[in-house]
C-alpha cells in the first residue's frame, strides 16, 4: 500500500483496480486527497463507523467525508501493511489530523486539538472493486483527545430521557431569591450557535452581583437553563443589560434561531435550610441563611457549599 505523506501529494488512480489490495489502496488514496466524491464513487456499497447511526452511501458518504475533512483540514490516514483474505482486505491505518478547520457536529467551535489514533477498515470487495467498508477506531480516545467528553448514559425508557448537564459555579454563597427556568427547542445544526451564544451569555453574567449561578441540561433537542439570581428585580435588570442575551433573543425572535421555546422568572416559595455533614462525627447540620459556617454539637464545624 502506498504512503501518502500529505493530501496535496494523493491522487486517486482513474482506472478501475484489479485486485482487493489494489481496491483498498485507491480507496484510501481517495481518503488522503480529501475527495468525497472519489470515496463515494468508489464505494459501491455502504461505509460505517462508530461515529454514523447506520451504514451510509452515495451523497450522505460524500458530505460526510468532507465534513471530516473540513474539521480536520490536515486529516491523513497513515495506512500499515493491509491483511488481505480473499476479497476482504483488512486495512489498518493510524489517523492523525488537528480540529482546527469547521467545528464538530454539535461543538460551538474548533477545539484545535490532535488526534493520533490507531484503527482498521474492512473493506469487501468484488472484482476487483470496492463494495462495503466497516471502520473500527476508539471513539472515546478519538473525543478525548480532543479535550472533550466521552460520557455515557441509559437509553431512554418513556417517559424518562437522559441527556447532559452543564453547571456554572462561582462560589456565590447566597441563597437564590429567584430562579430564571427557559427551554428552547433546536435543530441539531443550531446546537453549536446555542452553545457558543449560552457561554457569552453566561461569561458576561459572570461579574454581575446579581448572578448566584447556573445550571443547564440537553436532552434530544431541547436545552433546558436555570439561572439563580439575588432577587427578580435584579434577575431582569441584570438581563437588561446583558448585550448577548439581547442579541441571542434578536436572533430568535427576527432570524428564528429554534423552533420553539419558553422563559421565565420563578420567586421561591419556601427556601429551607442548607445542611450539611460534620466530618467528625457524621451528623447533619442545619446551616442557617447567611451563615459561613456552623458548629456541630460534637464541637466540629460544617461550612456552607454554593446553592446552585
Amino acid at each position: 500500500m502506498t504512503h501518502v505523506e500529505t493530501p496535496e501529494l494523493a491522487t486517486v488512480p482513474g482506472q478501475r483496480a484489479v485486485t482487493p489490495e489494489a481496491a483498498a489502496e485507491a480507496y484510501f488514496a481517495a481518503w488522503n486527497a480529501h475527495d468525497g466524491a472519489a470515496v463515494a464513487a468508489l464505494v459501491t456499497g455502504t461505509y460505517v463507523d462508530p461515529t454514523l447511526p447506520g451504514p451510509i452511501a452515495g451523497d450522505d458518504l460524500v458530505a460526510y467525508v468532507d465534513g471530516l475533512c473540513a474539521a480536520f483540514p490536515d486529516l491523513a490516514f497513515v495506512p500499515e501493511p493491509p491483511l488481505v483474505d480473499g476479497s476482504t482486505v483488512v486495512g489498518r491505518w493510524r489517523m492523525t489530523g488537528t480540529n482546527d478547520g469547521a467545528p464538530l457536529p454539535g461543538a460551538p467551535a474548533p477545539t484545535g486539538g490532535r488526534i493520533d489514533l490507531a484503527g482498521l477498515d474492512v473493506v469487501t470487495t468484488r472484482d476487483g472493486q470496492v463494495v462495503d467498508v466497516v471502520g473500527y477506531f476508539d471513539q472515546k480516545a478519538f473525543v478525548e483527545q480532543l479535550g472533550l467528553q466521552a460520557i455515557i448514559a441509559p437509553a431512554d425508557t418513556w417517559p424518562v430521557s437522559f441527556g447532559v448537564a452543564t453547571r456554572l459555579d462561582i462560589g456565590h454563597l447566597t441563597p437564590p431569591g429567584a430562579i430564571s427556568f427557559t427551554w428552547i427547542e433546536t435543530n441539531p445544526d443550531e446546537v453549536g450557535e446555542l452553545q457558543q451564544r449560552t457561554q457569552e451569555i453566561l461569561t458576561a453574567l459572570a461579574s454581575d452581583p446579581a448572578f448566584i449561578g447556573f445550571r443547564g441540561a440537553s436532552i434530544g433537542d431541547r436545552h433546558a437553563t436555570l439561572t439563580f439570581w439575588t432577587s427578580p428585580e435584579a434577575a431582569a435588570a441584570a438581563l437588561a443589560r446583558n448585550r448577548p442575551h439581547d442579541e441571542a433573543m434578536s436572533r430568535m425572535w427576527q432570524d428564528g434561531l429554534g423552533h420553539r421555546g419558553f422563559t421565565s422568572i420563578w420567586q421561591p416559595y419556601k427556601v429551607n435550610q442548607q445542611f450539611g455533614s460534620c466530618t467528625d462525627c457524621s451528623a447533619y447540620v442545619p446551616i442557617p441563611a447567611g451563615a459561613a459556617t456552623v458548629a456541630c454539637e460534637c464541637g466540629g464545624e460544617v461550612a456552607v457549599a454554593s446553592y446552585v
